[in-house]
């Protein structure tokens, strides 16, 4: 047998098992079953609220639901085990179950949910959803819808942390399809952060500073010496400041008078090569002109000859006719 095919059969069995367990164990909490194959045979776990319900007394149900598996799906030696949940307010499929008994008993759809609804969200839950859709109350099947709390609906945290229950409800009117879906708080959404205690050292206590009072007293500072010293020696110190501020004045002097006589013997040859620079801008443009007053008398020589040919040439032409 090829691989592909191994595993279908295997998913087809278990959903086998799985619907017919539902039925058998309708009214005892049934929340799903698990298949197991070890080298004693195949083991069936079951997950329910009222394990006592599906043992029965003595184990007389368990023995039964045994051989019937072994009779109906050819399972080799099977053994079925029985594992209770813990907190079953959270068990989408059981709470499904309870709306649809709830319903079957004639209370009213609307206060149903909205109790379990409370119920659930006591027990700790994120947020939950309900649909119920069918003929409700009208001739008209339609959907309604009952929600409270937050619940992803899209990616990983869709698949991973909603757990999802269908329950089936057969009326006078009709049937009425139940579908219930919880997001428990045990599950971490990928935008949690959580920020350990101690990485980030606290921050230090700033440090008192101490008033200036404190280090600076008028007792505490030396007093102050008079000087009994001679004035001579601060008058001598002036005239020598006066004596280098004179000294500097007349270097001053001294300096502007030589820029003045060299500026003097300087001018005169400046304005002497001036001068000779003149006739000699003079001359270029009048060789200009003398140029262009040629080339005009050349142009009017050349037309005058044109004209003269051209009066020979019509005399000619008067001749031959």
């Amino acid at each position: 047998m090829p691989i592909k095919k191994h595993f279908i059969n295997k998913g087809i069995q278990q959903c086998l098992v799985d619907e017919f367990l539902r039925t058998e164990l309708d009214n005892s909490g049934y929340s799903g079953c698990a298949l197991q194959k070890t080298p004693m045979g195949t083991r069936i776990t079951i997950r329910t609220s009222r394990p006592g319900l599906v043992i029965g007394k003595k184990g007389k149900k368990i023995k039964e639901l045994t051989e019937a598996v072994k009779e109906k799906f050819n399972i080799n030696v099977p053994t079925i085990d029985v594992d209770t949940i813990e907190n079953p307010d959270l068990n989408a499929q059981i709470q499904a179950e309870r709306i649809a008994y709830a319903i079957n008993k004639g209370q009213n759809y609307r206060r149903a949910t909205y109790s379990i609804i409370r119920r659930i969200i006591k027990s700790g839950a994120r947020g939950v959803e309900v649909h119920i859709s069918g003929k409700v109350t009208s001739q008209r099947a339609r959907n309604q819808v009952f929600r409270s709390g937050v619940i992803n609906k899209c990616g990983t945290p869709a698949y991973e942390g909603v757990d999802k229950g269908v329950a089936h409800l057969t009326l006078k009117s009709g049937v009425l399809g139940i579908r219930v879906s919880i997001m428990s708080k045990d599950y971490l959404l990928p935008d949690y952060v959580e920020i350990r205690k101690g990485i980030f050292e606290e921050k230090a206590a700033p440090k008192e500073v101490a008033p200036v009072d404190k280090f600076y007293k008028e007792e505490d500072l030396p007093p102050i010496k008079e000087i009994d010293e001679d004035a001579t020696l601060v008058d001598d110190l002036f005239d020598e400041i006066s004596d280098s501020k004179e000294t500097i004045l007349e270097t001053d002097e001294d300096t502007l008078k030589k820029d003045e006589v060299f500026e003097e013997l300087t001018a005169p040859e400046d304005k002497s090569e001036e001068k000779e620079e003149k006739p000699k801008k003079k001359k270029k443009t009048t060789k200009k002109k003398k140029a262009s007053k040629k080339k005009s008398t050349k142009k009017k020589t050349s037309k005058k000859a044109s004209k003269k040919a051209d009066i020979e040439k019509k005399e000619i032409k008067k001749e031959e006719k």
